[in-house]
């Protein structure tokens, strides 16, 4: 009976739609700190040039997080750092 619950589950996660998420982030550290907040979401880093950063996340999260909740987080990061503006990409669409 596990096995057919772990293969079901294999085959359900295939096939939910997963939204990619792209913050371009000037800045080590707030990059670093917004990748953190997005740990859910397997977030990781580009660096494109000394400044110049890219957060990439995927919803949902690991643990079934929703869009929602990740854009709550980018918000609550642009407030604690401080940061007016930046480039967000939703599913490959400006936010």
């Amino acid at each position: 009976m596990s096995e057919y619950l772990e293969a079901n589950v294999g085959v359900a996660e295939r096939e939910t739609p997963v939204t990619p998420l792209e913050i371009e982030v000037q800045g080590r550290w707030d990059a670093l700190a917004l990748s953190e907040a997005l740990i859910a979401y397997h977030s990781f880093l580009v660096q494109f040039d000394r400044q110049r950063w890219v957060v990439h996340a995927r919803v949902p999260g690991g643990h079934g997080e929703q869009l929602d909740d990740a854009l709550e987080r980018i918000n609550g990061w642009l407030v604690d750092r401080r940061l007016e503006d930046v480039s967000c990409r939703v599913g490959g669409r400006p936010y």
